[in-house]
């Protein structure tokens, strides 16, 4: 019995996966909206590319895995204004495809002023990211734009069909279980000029070459990155980080130090510490985990 109209498609689909699994390297390739939120289209390019990284070491991807269960846990705990989970979209004008966390609604039982549907990227981070972001009071840049991504994505590939009003980066204390939350309302002028920038990067990319957009001198990413043994600007950039490397100044170090020892005795319900003696600032340094 042949299947037909919408069951048709659903079954097409469905066989297009399998046969995509069995052949992995036969895909198009598209940019993931993660990797595009880095800000790197020279990064972007050579993922398009294929360029081979090197695979993750041990402690890496088991930080990944806690990450993915830590997804899975936080998205049970909002099912109950989940719409759907990993939400896909693509557009083939931008070369972009991607699966959105997911989208949920606030009922206007909950709270009718924010009642609607959002986009939801959720993040784990460690102490030290975390603090730093609790501290500033806001989300991420690069977080920011992953989720704008997904809002622009979502609202191109549905036609307006899921009325978004923004997105959620939802944030997770991977040591401490601790949780934080950031609307983001849709930026379309921000989003507008990223999307210029993969329009320049794709026309370099059909003349041959790769584009000279990436990250500038100054952003701490260039260390992270798989590509960095091969790519000259990240090279460069690395060296130029060396040589303008300077020591905080004492007074600063203090008031780091003393805001950690705050914030740590407010978490702990005001306790002391039970280290005796004098201590140095090295000490502290490293009870407190400051890099």
């Amino acid at each position: 019995m042949k299947s037909r109209g919408a069951a048709a498609i659903a079954r097409q689909v469905a066989d297009e996966a399998v046969a995509k699994r069995n052949n992995p390297q036969q895909e198009e390739r598209y940019i993931h909206p993660s990797s595009l939120a880095k800000g790197c289209m020279l990064y972007v390019a050579r993922e398009l590319l294929g360029v081979p990284k090197p695979e993750f070491e041990p402690k890496v991807q088991r930080i990944l895995d806690v990450g993915t269960e830590s997804h899975r846990r936080i998205l049970r705990s909002l099912r109950r204004i989940t719409l759907g989970h990993e939400v896909f979209f693509q557009d083939d004008e931008y070369h972009i495809r991607g699966y959105c966390d997911a989208i949920f609604f606030i009922p206007p039982s909950l709270d009718a002023e924010h009642a609607g549907f959002y986009a939801l990227e959720v993040k784990t981070a460690g102490s030290d990211v975390y603090e730093r972001i609790e501290d500033e009071g806001v989300p991420r840049d690069d977080h920011v734009r992953q989720c704008l991504i997904y809002i622009w994505g979502l609202l191109r590939y549905y036609g307006g069909a899921i009325p978004l009003r923004g997105g959620i980066v939802f944030y997770e204390n991977r040591d401490t279980l601790e949780q934080a939350a950031f609307e983001i309302g849709y930026d379309e002028a921000l989003m507008n000029a990223f999307l210029a920038q993969v329009r320049a990067m794709l026309e370099r990319m059909r003349e041959g070459q790769l584009p000279e957009d990436h990250l500038s001198q100054d952003q701490w990413a260039h260390r992270y990155c798989p590509y960095l043994d091969i790519c000259e600007p990240g090279r460069a950039a690395m060296e130029w980080q060396k040589e303008h490397r300077e020591g905080l100044p004492d007074h600063v170090l203090a008031e780091i130090i003393a805001e950690r020892i705050v914030r740590k005795r407010r978490k702990q319900g005001g306790k002391e510490t039970q280290k005796k003696g004098a201590r140095s600032l090295e000490d502290l340094v490293a009870e407190l985990e400051w890099k």
